[in-house]
């Protein structure tokens, strides 16, 4: 050991307070480093963040689409693996979801000519792509393109044969060969995409204290983070939101008070930055741990339902003036409370 290496350690043990110290600088840098090691394996390997239907509806798909509709965008991503929230915002997009009256939705052709049923698939050429990828989805031995129950698993089928899962943007550019078609059906499945699926150990509404924060090891703070729930200035809200993200997750706080410009909720105790989900460094994806943070944050309710949340993309769609999008916001994900 190298002479600065004994006294700092010389030091620490004489100090109880520095060896703590000592020792939380440590943890945070190693997890720092942990996360950047998974972050750049991700990139040389290709590792994929989840895909598909590991997630509920949200408010928004509840209002809009049609039961019968919801099941089947559902069913269809289970069997052909692929995210039913595209399937749902391809039909919302197409014809809202089989309610339009424009022509070629119930019979017909559209008004190009070209394209029909709820999902309007080509059925012009030998062979259209109906005729490629249609599908008899109810048994009832006809392939139709105007039965939602044949249509929506059809156009799961025609996704998965054109890139999906692995390349969402390319098997919707072959749906429609258009970016903003691409770009629109992206933010419409993201407005419909609700929280990751799964079972809650515990609920926000469950109350934790500063000890059970500090002790937790899923929930890195540097030390003056540590020093901010100790001074008895954060917000009660924050607590129990904190410890139920660190119940369910690994996260790195990048910011809470101290570490932040004034005059925010941040500097009044009500604000809080995830940087890291799982070992994933946040950068805005809207597939991932942090994405499946922030869905689950988006869809929390009663008292602990913040105020601000804050990401690269709007979490809860345009109704919700809760959420919404920053550029400088596309490494973090920010949750906070008006007083």
């Amino acid at each position: 050991m190298s002479a600065p290496a004994v006294a700092v350690a010389g030091a620490a043990l004489r100090n109880p307070r520095a060896t703590r110290r000592v020792i939380t600088v440590v943890v945070v840098v190693l997890g720092l480093w942990l996360v950047l090691l998974i972050g750049v394996l991700g990139a040389i390997f290709g590792i994929q963040p989840m895909q598909g239907g590991g997630y509920g509806p949200s408010r928004l798909a509840g209002d809009e689409i049609p039961p019968m509709y919801l099941k089947l965008y559902e069913q269809a991503g289970a069997r052909y693996g692929v995210d039913p929230w595209i399937l749902a915002a391809i039909g919302s997009i197409e014809t809202s979801h089989g309610t339009s009256t424009a022509p070629g939705v119930r019979s017909g052709v559209n008004t190009y000519g070209c394209c029909a049923g709820p999902m309007q698939f080509s059925v012009i050429g030998s062979p259209s792509t109906w005729d490629s990828y249609g599908v008899d989805g109810d048994g009832d031995g006809r392939k139709s393109p105007y039965d939602p129950a044949d249509a929506i698993p059809a156009a799961a089928r025609y996704l998965l044969a054109s890139g999906a899962p692995g390349d969402y943007h390319r098997a919707i550019l072959a749906y429609n060969h258009a970016e903003w078609y691409v770009a629109d059906v992206l933010a419409r499945a993201e407005q419909y995409r609700g929280a990751a699926r799964g079972p809650s150990s515990r609920s926000p509404m469950d109350t934790a204290t500063v000890r059970e924060l500090l002790a937790n090891p899923r929930i890195i703070l540097t030390p003056g983070q540590r020093d901010d729930l100790r001074s008895g200035g954060i917000d009660p809200r924050l607590l129990s939101t904190l410890g139920w993200i660190g119940a369910r997750h690994t996260v790195i706080i990048t910011a809470l008070r101290h570490d932040h410009a004034p005059g925010t909720n941040h500097e009044a105790g009500r604000a809080m930055d995830i940087g890291s989900v799982d070992g994933e460094i946040c950068r805005g994806t809207r597939f991932g741990r942090c994405a499946d943070v922030v869905h689950e944050l988006a869809a929390i309710t009663g008292p602990n339902r913040s105020t601000e949340l804050i990401y690269c993309w709007d979490p809860d769609g345009p109704l919700d003036p809760r959420g919404f999008a920053r550029a400088d916001h596309c490494d973090h994900i920010h949750w906070g409370m008006d007083a």
